[in-house]
């Protein structure tokens, strides 16, 4: 993983988005809320940035299972590590077993919400958008 602007996304197919208000979806279509500036923080965490804005992806407080993933204007590090399949990261919480993933509510477009790991976790891929 390099430092760069990518596009994140669940099996190619649905991209990480910034929707109406603060909380992150998962949407099929592009839009200008999807690029993201990834950057190191350290060794082993990044900062996620939405591209051309201020704010970064993060949660309130302590990372609580289920707990919606945000935009929110404090940076946040995240822990990305190598998937379980090639050309995939799982983005995890430093120090914690909570991983981004789906929120179980089923509703559209779904939720971003911090998950527990799960064997069967697909990880994320970043498309370069530079």
């Amino acid at each position: 993983m390099n430092n760069g602007i990518y596009r994140i996304t669940l099996d190619g197919r649905q991209i990480l988005t910034a929707a109406g208000g603060s909380n992150v979806v998962l949407l099929p279509e592009q839009s200008g809320q999807q690029e993201r500036q990834v950057q190191r923080a350290d060794n082993e965490t990044w900062v996620i940035r939405q591209a051309n804005s201020p704010r970064f992806l993060g949660f309130d407080g302590e990372p609580e299972i289920f707990e919606w993933v945000q935009v929110l204007p404090q940076p946040r590090e995240w822990r990305i590590t190598d998937g379980p399949h090639s050309g995939t990261f799982p983005l995890g919480v430093p120090e914690n077993q909570l991983t981004l993933g789906l929120h179980p509510a089923l509703i559209y477009p779904p939720l971003i919400a911090l998950s527990p790991i799960f064997g069967e976790d697909r990880g994320w891929s970043f498309e370069s958008v530079e």
